[in-house]
């Protein structure tokens, strides 16, 4: 077929000249930005104010780079930072100057680059992959994350350490104590990479401690600078926590039932060494997530929602890393969810992750889920190896879902998947080659069963170019994994059909910033889609072209044109049952997006965006408007509002889908968090509210009180549209982290 051969002709032409670029010479800042750290003289009592004798004797790191919006030397205002330790604790000390005003857009957990703030980046592995980042906000907020090569930031990982801030009217100072348990590194190596990124939001700015290239994020420890101890951190022993937890809840269900409950649990996290990590849970407990937000899908394929559950999150991109975009073999809400993302019952878990040594990593996870009367218990586990060279690597994941009706496994009820993939990154990043593997193993599926992708992609700080290609099989399974496009449902026979697919994505982007002036940023951009059925006839084929303004107050405009070409493989619908589905045939059509961001630093700000076109044979108009109101720091209130309206021929009727969804954050400080979410999504038929009140008592123990009301809308031929209760709970959960 036209599409694989592409691939291999992309591969051969490719891989030589990419290799080649792995051995050229790197754009090494470790030896331009190094800091000295030696041990504390005394003890550092943790007031954010940096009085102690041990910071007169650190090593200061100044004269920071500006980031944003553009590269330049020098950042002002000025940044100080220093760091020491003692035998249980890494200190982080910074002074920042700064005599604006603080701008603090919420004291919630994790809310980093919307807030003037300060971050640690290291990668104590030398990774120049992978690295953890501990920041804090000017108000004391704190923030902390896992950054990959391949998944970017994971800001839902957590953990426990300490920090404060003082503030005073030219500067504000923050202290930090990250302890060294927390953090998977090496014995006997005494340099680890860092960095630092400041957050200046009046300024609309960030800025680095090393001279990270324009076109890459501030946290990327591929250009992070070297921390140097004066003597190689210990391994440290007793390095666990326990986390027993005890709910109880009252629901009422659809039979109008009222139901009272009560349970414990345990999750735990256990140090193997200082590299690997054993996380455990009992009778698993995730009421306390936050609610996950609904979107309107006017596409014919299913949409992932991120996973926000603590257990899978740490070392995450070992597993969830395989494949590319729509199509991945392993996605972790597909344990302990059904399909409407109800929680089913974990029984058990467990998750071994971690590096063996600097450049081989291991991820081993199994999960029990019981049975229950709308599905049979699952036992899910999955296997992942990871060998680095360089910032490249070569990876390879084996996966099994097995039914169980009780204790007994049900023989022929299972799902496994095998992947290799490789990745070769050129030691300054410009340059990238990927491709996999995979192949699913199911009962009476022994042919078509591969799946196959391969891509490249080129940066600088002009111009991005890359381009994706998976082929997908008819039998290929991913019990565990998401594959939007692979299910097409034909609306004629209320069935679903399996078929595979070729896909090709490219996107070009070509950036300006001007160094002077109100523009911070032209983007100019393209991008192509391609799908070709099985056989290689034509399936689908989106171009569009977009320019994104970027301006220095803060407003963005963004205007993208498409043209898209679907040669619809069944028919599908739209609109009622009572009208006929669109044909089967091939349809061809143009719409324009128009979006307007305004500068959202200030307490009040907005969003709207409009679409408008054609939609297969019929048009689509749709409006969206998002509206924030803050009052700094202690309150968000925010509402959107999103109509579509589809137009088709008489036959094929007409339909507005509707979304109206509200968030309020209202925290009466940064230990006492009130978060309320309002939805009524209508092509979900649901009305939910989901309250949550957040105590956070002692660090990462926390106490909650949830209270969950979610309606299904009934539309009657004459009563019009009713509220029918299916879920109505209030949950308290206390937890411990010892």
């Amino acid at each position: 077929m036209f599409l694989f051969k592409y691939i291999r002709l992309s591969f051969f032409i490719l891989c030589p000249y990419l290799l080649l670029a792995q051995t050229s010479d790197a754009l090494n800042l470790r030896s331009r930005f190094q800091l000295d750290i030696k041990k504390a003289t005394g003890p550092i009592q943790l007031d954010g104010k940096l009085d102690e004798q041990s910071w007169t004797n650190a090593e200061v790191g100044s004269n920071f780079w500006q980031k944003q919006p553009f590269f330049d030397d020098n950042a002002d205002p000025k940044t100080e930072v220093r760091v020491t330790y003692d035998d249980d604790y890494l200190y982080f000390g910074a002074i920042c100057y700064q005599k604006e005003d603080i701008v603090i857009r919420s004291l919630k957990r994790d809310e980093f680059w919307d807030n003037d703030a300060i971050a640690i980046i290291l990668d104590p592995l030398n990774t120049k992959t992978n690295s953890y980042l501990f920041g804090t906000s000017a108000q004391g907020g704190q923030y902390d994350a896992l950054r990959s090569e391949t998944s970017g930031i994971n800001r839902d990982w957590d953990n426990k350490w300490y920090s404060e801030v003082e503030r005073t009217d030219d500067y504000w100072t923050v202290e930090m104590a990250i302890p060294l348990k927390i953090i998977r590194y090496e014995e006997n190596v005494s340099e680890w990479g860092l960095n630092f990124v400041r957050n200046l939001q009046l300024a609309n700015e960030n800025h680095n401690w090393t001279a990270v290239p324009e076109s890459f994020w501030p946290h990327n420890p591929a250009f992070a600078g070297q921390m140097n101890w004066d003597k190689a951190p210990e391994k440290k022993t007793g390095n666990y926590n326990i986390i027993p937890f005890i709910i109880g809840s009252v629901s009422k269900e659809k039979n109008d039932n009222t139901r009272t409950s009560f349970d414990a649990g345990l999750d735990a996290r256990v140090a193997l060494s200082s590299t690997l990590n054993l996380d455990a849970t009992v009778n698993s407990d995730f009421s306390q997530i936050e609610a996950d937000e609904l979107v309107t899908n006017l596409t014919r394929f299913n949409i992932g929602l991120p996973e926000k559950r603590t257990f899978f999150l740490e070392n995450s991109d070992l597993f969830s890393d395989f494949g590319l975009g729509d199509a991945r073999p392993f996605f972790s809400r597909r344990i302990g969810l059904d399909a409407s993302g109800r929680a089913v019952p974990i029984i058990y878990g467990a998750r071994l992750t971690g590096n063996v040594n600097p450049n081989f990593r291991i991820g081993l996870m199994n999960i029990h889920s019981g049975t229950t009367k709308e599905s049979l218990g699952q036992n899910n586990t999955a296997i992942s190896v990871q060998q680095k060279f360089g910032r490249s690597f070569v990876q390879g994941m084996l996966i099994n879902r097995q039914s169980f009706d009780g204790f007994e496994s049900v023989k022929n009820d299972y799902g496994r998947n095998a992947s290799i993939e490789g990745r070769f990154v050129s030691q300054d990043g410009k340059y990238g080659l990927f491709g996999g593997v995979h192949q699913s193993f199911k009962n009476q599926y022994s042919e078509k069963t591969g799946m196959y992708n391969l891509g490249f992609k080129f940066t600088n700080p002009q111009w991005g170019i890359q381009n994706n290609n998976v082929l997908l099989q008819d039998n290929y399974f991913a019990d565990l994994g998401f594959i939007a496009r692979v299910n097409n449902y034909d609306a004629a026979r209320d069935t679903v059909i399996r078929n595979g697919y070729a896909q090709s994505y490219t996107s070009i982007d070509y950036r300006i910033r001007p160094q002077v002036g109100k523009v911070r940023r032209h983007n100019f951009g393209f991008e192509n889609l391609l799908v070709l059925n099985p056989d290689g006839s034509f399936n689908e084929r989106t171009n569009r072209i977009r320019y994104f303004l970027s301006m220095n107050n803060g407003d963005d405009y963004k205007i993208r044109i498409n043209n898209n070409d679907i040669k619809l493989l069944y028919p599908f619908r739209f609109t009622s049952s009572d009208f006929e589905p669109l044909p089967a045939k091939r349809y061809n059509f143009y719409d324009i997006i128009l979006e307007f961001d305004s500068d959202d630093r200030k307490d009040f700000s907005y969003g709207i965006s409009a679409q408008y076109g054609g939609f297969y044979n019929g048009n689509i108009k749709k409006i969206e408007l998002d509206v924030n109101y803050r009052i700094q720091p202690w309150g968000n209130f925010g509402i959107s509002y999103q109509r579509n309206d589809l137009e088709f021929p008489e036959q094929y009727g007409d339909r507005s889908i509707s979304a109206v969804i509200s968030k309020i954050e209202i925290a009466f400080n940064r230990d006492l968090i009130w978060t309320s979410l309002f939805q009524f999504v209508d092509q979900s038929d649901f009305v939910g509210i989901n309250s949550r009140l957040q105590w956070r008592y002692s660090p990462m123990s926390d106490l909650f009180l949830v209270f969950v009301d979610n309606y299904d809308v009934l539309t009657g031929s004459n009563s019009g549209s009713t509220l029918s209760s299916n879920n109505r709970a209030l949950i308290l959960k206390m937890s411990y982290w010892y």
